[in-house]
């Protein structure tokens, strides 16, 4: 079968507002490189990769260099809302890929076999996104803190990134979105929006985001012992 192709939207838009520094967040540097460049160099990998499109404020343009690249790496604007940015990298595609594959640059510990599981599945079923089972137990309370009850936890997952979808899918989605006035705060939503089917892929444990200074810290020991095992 001919290989998909695929372009990837990396989200580097976050403000960084929690983290308390003079820059955002992926911009940070964990052990020499910058958060967002932990997950674009496997990003950068994809088999049937087409283009990148980094969204990212113009500020930080410069943290991608692209001179040793030659994958089209080009730029769109953060919006208002998670949504927003997307809607400005998918019309900032250029070529015309199958999928779609959305990252959100605060998450540098994915790696090549999660990325392709989750695109596999994708062409599969037309959405997926890296997800896990969740670990602890889920209250839901009556909005005034008292227990209402306690779901079945092995029915919930926790969502993660990458989640890929097929390009028409993801433009006719955005279309109802749109049209009906609606936010989402990730992109296969828009899909569950349409009734489609959604696949949740295994992802990892590991494959947090760093939002806060705690998380910096962990990723800082999640990195090391990554290194000295490979």
């Amino acid at each position: 079968s001919l290989m998909s192709k695929i372009s990837v939207i990396l989200l580097c838009g976050g403000r960084g507002t929690r983290m308390a520094v003079d820059k955002p967040k992926q911009f940070l540097e964990i052990q020499g490189k910058t958060i967002a460049d932990y997950s674009l160099d496997v990003l950068k990998k994809i088999q049937g990769l087409v283009e990148i499109v980094v969204v990212c404020d113009p500020a930080y343009r410069s943290f991608f260099s692209n001179d040793q690249d030659t994958l089209p790496l080009h730029f769109a604007l953060p919006g208002v809302r998670r949504q927003d940015s997307v809607l400005n990298g998918l019309r900032a595609i250029e070529s015309n890929p199958d999928l779609v594959c959305i990252h959100d640059s605060a998450r540098p510990f994915i790696n090549q076999e999660m990325v392709s599981r989750t695109i596999s599945a994708a062409m599969d079923y037309g959405a997926a996104t890296a997800a896990m089972p969740i670990k602890f137990t889920i209250k839901e309370h009556d909005g005034h803190q008292f227990v209402k009850n306690t779901p079945d936890r092995s029915l919930y997952w926790e969502i993660q990134t990458p989640q890929v979808i097929k390009l028409e899918l993801l433009k006719k989605g955005f279309e109802h979105v749109i049209q009906h006035h609606l936010t989402v705060t990730d992109d296969v939503s828009i899909v569950e929006l349409l009734n489609l089917p959604v696949k949740l892929v295994e992802g990892s444990y590991n494959n947090l985001k760093i939002t806060t200074p705690d998380d910096l810290i962990l990723a800082d020991c999640l990195l090391k012992q990554i290194s000295s095992y490979g």
